[in-house]
């Protein structure tokens, strides 16, 4: 009698254990995980006169309220008498055709901002080109600091994308003075354009440098080809990000420098290595 006694109130202190768990206890798998806060919009200081801008808050943007589509086929956004060209990376390298005539606006709707590698409130500087009498014209801008920002996107479906690591790149001086990007994670039809001389080149204030491809498998790519192009992603480039890229300029026979004829550089090719992008 006395054994039956124990193990009853033994039964008895698990069925009053049971019912004292805590709901964290019980249903510990079914509880949701803390929402992030969401991200504060970064107030952007006014320009106060034509040769000084502030670089844009982006976060949050939908892609297709990103700036324009100008003539030349690049994407754009007006500060003041000058624009920035607009670079869109994806995660995974895909390339977002916004030229496309039928869907370019409706690809870009699928994608919103997560990232930006020039912070916001960076300030853009210009200088403006000169009349035969030393006056600044008012919407011809000569050299400015910043030429481009890249901006990280994500699909508008995934609620949970992050800013990757972005490398920003050094303001210019002047226009004796540039800076290596970094192309690495970019598409490689987002990295440059097709020349009239047949080589695959991106700007660099008034000059600008030619880019050797190089596939992993030895693959040819047509410079001229956009949707060949577009089939690849860099991996890594031959110059670091923020190298320095000097240049001189020609003179006339009176020794004035011209504004944009680049007479030597210090750097005139980058390699690119590039992977084909999984289907």
């Amino acid at each position: 009698m006395k054994r039956f006694w124990m193990v009853a109130v033994t039964g008895v202190l698990v069925i009053a254990l049971a019912g004292c768990s805590s709901p964290s206890q019980t249903t510990g798998s079914s509880e949701e995980a803390p929402e992030e806060e969401p991200r504060e919009q970064v107030t952007v200081k006014e320009s106060t006169d034509p040769h000084t801008w502030y670089v844009k808050d982006y976060v949050g943007m939908n892609a297709a309220s990103v700036g324009y589509t100008a003539l030349d086929g690049s994407r754009r956004d007006a500060y003041g008498a000058g624009t920035l060209r607009i670079i869109f990376k994806t995660g995974d390298g895909t390339y977002i055709d916004f030229n496309d005539e039928e869907n370019g606006d409706e690809a870009l709707r699928d994608w919103k901002v997560v990232g930006q590698d020039l912070a916001p409130n960076s300030e853009i500087t210009y200088t403006f080109m000169l009349d035969e009498n030393g006056e600044e014209y008012d919407n011809l801008v000569n050299c400015q600091t910043y030429e481009e920002i890249v901006l990280a996107v994500a699909p508008v479906s995934d609620m949970f994308a992050s800013a990757p690591d972005m490398t920003e790149i050094e303001s210019s001086p002047d226009k004796y003075t540039r800076y290596v990007k970094d192309y690495v994670g970019r598409n490689l039809a987002s990295c440059g354009y097709y020349s009239l001389g047949g080589t695959y080149n991106d700007h660099y204030g008034a000059g600008y440098i030619k880019f050797d491809i190089v596939t992993d498998d030895g693959s040819y790519v047509d410079p001229e080809d956009t949707a060949a192009l577009a089939q690849y992603q860099v991996t890594s480039q031959s110059v670091e990000p923020n190298t320095p890229i000097t240049m001189t300029f020609t003179t006339d026979p009176e020794g004035k420098e011209y504004d944009n004829l680049v007479s030597t550089q210090s750097i005139e090719s980058i390699t690119l290595n590039v992977t084909r992008i999984a289907e």
